[in-house]
Parts: structure tokens; sequence; C-alpha cells
């Protein structure tokens, strides 16, 4: 017992983390109860679209021609698709293996890694377990699909981490994979003020020549992924832009549209249930009376959206509120649920609504140490947590006046259960409310806040409307 109590207080190297994520996964996906004929909807588009990069005669990469999505998402699935044509294994089966070797780069190295540069501690075996297993309850069944959630964030985090390498090697390589993220879920595009932020933190202690180069890398490695973006969007599309389209030809930006429907709605889920086909999408009555004032009941531009906001300035407020609340609501561990209340929904909704608690108790904690500090706030050490939390949160900020999904929060979800799993300490905590008085009156406030969070949720349940109504 004490060489294994040794073991989990010691940090793991990343090879044992991957081989454990690899064999966690590998062990339940085929297990996890999807046939092949629910491999649909926007994974089994991003199936069909790896087929655009071999037309007729071989491979040509600037043969990608849809403007809503970037090229990169889908060559990444061509592996599995070749994979699945030499094998005969089902579009399924070849996209549990990407979601393995994902999972793996994700729990095994990105979020520890980016955990450790931003914080300056490494992540014990025994913490690290507990993370791997809470991202298990809450997120496994994303790695039976072809999505790009997970290896957007899977990138963007690698990414973030290589740059507090403080080298040109490494920046070339974080501006690489920061552009892959950008190019995958182009919303990640907001990361880019907490990026240079950091950089210009790792060059606070050399001079002005060594951020230069930094910079310069980052750009390089960048331009790498991007410029089959720009010639891609010059051949088919006549926009000369390395950045993905996000809008069809003659229509307005999909982002614009999403603006309209997260107002009219507050969530929505994707879903297999045989009863309620397609959609589980909840309304919101508010939003909807407000918006059926506005012309066409959708916004012609982002001006009349921000006029919208001036006009309805408290209910805009409370809309976005829910919908932080809704998009961190996880009551489902699948981007697909095929039953609408699965066998432990309550518990999984539960130990969610906790762990929320949990992570908004550790942040307000974390804030009010850092503003008791009596030296200079800004140094290294405190702008890279800050930086990271910049290019991590802003693309969640800027999801939130959209038709929610839960994984649309995925960043920030994934944020609170690393940082409660690297630094909660409960029993020390349950230790420090002191008397039985206040701990008693802890209990009541965790009671009311589970109460209250499940109200939340049930009053957006009660919203829900037929997939007729749902926006297409």
């Amino acid at each position: 017992m004490p060489h294994v109590s040794s073991v989990l207080r010691v940090p793991w190297s990343w090879r044992w983390r991957v081989l454990a994520t690899l064999l966690l996964y590998a062990a339940y996906l085929p297990l996890s109860g999807y046939g092949p004929g629910q491999f649909r909807f926007d994974a089994a588009e991003y199936w069909e679209l790896s087929l655009k990069f071999t037309p007729p005669g071989g491979f040509s990469l600037l043969a990608f021609d849809e403007p809503l999505r970037g090229y990169l998402g889908p060559l990444l699935v061509l592996p599995a698709r070749l994979l699945c044509h030499f094998t005969g294994w089902s579009m399924l089966a070849g996209a549990r293996v990407l979601g393995v070797g994902w999972a793996a780069l994700l729990f095994g190295v990105a979020i520890p890694e980016l955990w450790q540069r931003a914080s300056g501690r490494a992540i014990s075996g025994g913490r690290w377990l507990v993370l791997l297993g809470l991202g298990f309850v809450f997120w496994r069944d994303y790695f039976n699909f072809t999505l790009s959630d997970m290896p957007a964030l899977t990138l963007l985090a690698l990414g973030l981490a290589a740059l507090g390498r403080r080298t040109w090697l490494w920046a070339a390589g974080a501006g690489l994979l920061l552009a892959a993220a950008i190019n995958i879920r182009p919303i990640y595009v907001a990361c880019l003020p907490g990026v240079l932020w950091l950089l210009a933190g790792q060059g606070r202690s050399g001079a002005l020549p060594h951020l230069s180069k930094l910079l310069a890398a980052l750009v390089a490695g960048a331009a790498l992924v991007l410029l089959p973006q720009l010639l891609i969007n010059q051949r088919h599309f006549g926009q000369t832009s390395p950045l993905v389209l996000a809008q069809r030809p003659g229509k307005e930006p999909l982002y614009l549209r999403q603006l309209a429907w997260g107002t009219a709605f507050q969530r929505y889920e994707t879903s297999l249930v045989p009863t309620i086909p397609r959609s589980l999408v909840y309304a919101d009555s508010t939003g909807q009376r407000a918006l059926a004032a506005v012309p066409g009941r959708s916004f012609s531009g982002y001006g009349e959206f921000l006029r919208f906001l001036v006009q309805h300035p408290f209910s805009s407020a409370a809309r976005y509120a829910r919908h932080l609340f809704n998009g961190l609501d996880i009551r489902y561990p699948t981007p697909y649920p095929t039953r609408l209340h699965p066998p432990g929904q309550t518990a999984l909704r539960m130990l969610n609504y906790a762990l929320l608690g949990i992570g908004l108790w550790l942040a307000w904690a974390r804030w009010r140490a850092v503003r008791s500090l009596n030296g200079p706030v800004a140094t290294p050490a405190t702008i890279r947590p800050i930086a990271v939390l910049l290019a991590v949160l802003l693309p969640c900020l800027l999801t939130l006046p959209t038709l929610m999904e839960c994984r649309f929060l995925l960043p920030l979800h994934l944020l609170l259960l690393t940082g409660i799993a690297a630094t909660w300490q409960p029993l020390a905590w349950w230790r420090s409310l002191g008397g039985p008085v206040r701990q008693l009156a802890m209990l009541v406030l965790v009671t009311g806040w589970l109460w209250g969070c499940w109200q939340l949720s049930e009053g957006t349940a009660g919203q829900r409307r037929p997939p007729s109504e749902a926006p297409q």
C-alpha cells in the first residue's frame, strides 16, 4: 500500500497517461451501445466531407469546396476512412479508432501539459486519474463520433502548452497547432488575444528581438495550416481569407443565424431518441416574443443584433446567464442521446451540479488569493494562467448568444474539472469550516445549491418543443 500511495502522489510520465487513456477508451467505446446505423448528423457529414479530397484521378487538398467547414477536420478523418476501406469496418468503428487517439492526446498529454505550463505545478498521478474519471463520466461518448469539438480543443490546449516553452521552434509548433484548432472550430479565433498576451509574457524576461523571433515563428507555423484554406477560398469562392468563411455564397453568416436561433431557443441536443427524431429543442418564450418584432425574425447584420441587445438589456442578460447554465448542465455524456431519461441521469446531473459549485468556490478562493498578494501582480507566473484562461474562455463567451449546446462550453467544463481534480482537498476544506455549526450551515448551503440547479434545469426541460419547431 505505501508503494501504491507514493505512485499516486508523483506526476506520471505522459507515456503512462496515454497508455491508461488508450486502454480505458479502447475497452469502453465498442461497448458503448451505439450501432453503425446511428452514425449520423454532423459526424456523418465530416466523414462524407473527407471524400472531397479524393476526386476521380487522385488526391487533391484544394478540391475541398465546403464553405461552412475548414478543410482540416475532414482531412484528419481521411486515415480512418482509408482504414475502413481496407478492413471493411463500419464508419463507426473507424471513428472509434480516431476517438481513442484523440482521448489519449487530450487527457494524456494536452490537459496535463497545459496545466503544468499555466500553473507551474505538474498534476500528480492520483489527481490525474480523478480527472480522467471525471472526463469519462461526462464526455465519454463524444469519442464515438467524428465531431470537431474534441480534436479542436486538444489542438488548442497543445498549442497553448507549446507556446509556454519559450523557444522559436516551440512557437512555430504552437502556431501550427493553434491555427489547426481555429480551422477545425472557427470560433476558436477568439483565443488570439490570450495567445498574444501569453506570447508577450514569454518575452518579458528577454529582449525585444527574442519576442520578435517568437512572433515570427508563431506566424510561420500558423501559415502552414492557413495557406491551404486561403487557396481553397480563392479557388472556389473568390475570397482572399485564410479563415473558414462559415458562410454560403449569397447567404448570411452562420454565426449571425445562430444569434437569432439563440434568441428564440435556449438549449439544443441532437436526438437519436426514436420517439423524438433529430432534435431536442427548448424554447425561450421571452426571446421569441422579442424576436417577433424584428423583421423576418432574424438579424440582417451584427449592428441590428447590437441594437436589439440595447433595446432588451435585462432580458438579454438573463437569457445569456441561462445559456451559461444550460451549456454546463450536462444531462447526457453523448452528443447523440438515444433515450430522453437514460439510467443514471439523475446521479450524473447531481454530480455535475456539485462539481460546478466546487469549481465556482475554488475560482472565487483563487481570485481572493491573487488580490491579496502584496507584491507586483504582473509577473510571468501570474500572466501565464490569466492569458491561458483568456484563450480558453473567450471562445466560450462568443458561444453564449448562440443556440446553446453543451459541447460549446466543453473548454470551460473541462477547465473546471481540471481545477477541481488538481487542487481541491475535500478533507482539508471540511476541517477548515471549523465547528459543527458552520459545517451544518455549509450542508444547508450545498443542499440549496443543488436544489436551485435542479429547478433551473427542470425549468428549461419544461420548455421542450417538437422537432418540427427546431431551427433549420
